[in-house]
């Protein structure tokens, strides 16, 4: 299991660059935009606290327990869905259709 400490510093420079971000919607233009950056941001924050809590030894909730939280949280009619992918199956496609590879980034002379 990885050390929480090791996050920490991360963790201590994510939380306060989405809160940032979260700000920054006050200058958008778009009413609609300013309050989904808005609810983006904060559903986001949530998410990642909650990944921390975890790293922090905090217990699982299981299945039933994170789909009844899904459900308590209010998102407007017309809100996309909330992404719910695998990280394996989206670096598996985007790697295919991208042409992304492995290698150095320097030219080899």
């Amino acid at each position: 299991m990885a050390n929480p400490l090791n996050f920490d510093r991360d963790f201590g420079y994510l939380l306060p660059f989405m809160d940032k971000v979260a700000s920054a919607a006050s200058e958008l233009p778009d009413a609609s935009a300013r309050q989904e950056l808005v609810q983006l941001m904060a559903e986001e924050k949530l998410r990642w606290e909650r990944i921390r809590s975890l790293l922090q030894g905090a217990p699982g909730r299981g299945a039933s327990a994170a789909s009844s939280r899904e459900a308590s949280v209010r998102l407007p009619n017309d809100a996309p869905p909330l992404a719910r992918v695998s990280a394996d199956g989206v670096n598996r496609v985007a790697r295919l259709e991208a042409g992304f590879t492995v290698g150095s980034l320097k030219n080899p002379r």
